[in-house]
């Protein structure tokens, strides 16, 4: 009777609720440019986080926000950026939420199909 009782406790406990959610990881995204405004998403409720955006040439500006219950945020700069703009933003919360934005430049276009190749070099003619 024990060794059942174990087996179903030990099932219980390891086996995870099919409808109990599975933890969802801190992101974030551009909401605008100018001026510069981050939102984040899945953070910790009521969590304080701090924002930090890292442009080119060390340039790095602080900002600290409180997500909301639903451990989303928005976290306005005081930046005005062009689309041309090649910046990072990192966040970290005080509960240890932490999420990364990496920003490309949007005025690169971006080619179609398979990268150009180099040009063909003709064969050498033997010489006699």
């Amino acid at each position: 009777m024990r060794v059942a009782v174990a087996v179903v406790l030990t099932l219980v406990l390891t086996v995870p609720a099919a409808g109990a959610p599975s933890p969802r990881r801190a992101s974030l995204q551009l909401e605008s440019l100018a001026p510069l405004v981050v939102g984040g998403k899945h953070f910790g409720a009521r969590e304080p986080v701090l924002v930090t955006y890292f442009g080119p040439d060390q340039a790095r500006q602080v900002v600290g926000v409180r997500a909301k219950r639903n451990g989303e945020f928005s976290a306005p700069f005081e930046r005005r950026l062009d689309r041309c703009a090649v910046f990072s933003v990192r966040a970290a919360g005080l509960r240890g939420s932490r999420a990364v934005l990496q920003v490309e430049p949007a005025c690169q276009r971006k080619r179609k199909g398979p990268p150009k190749r180099a040009p063909a070099v003709p064969p050498e003619q033997p010489q006699d």
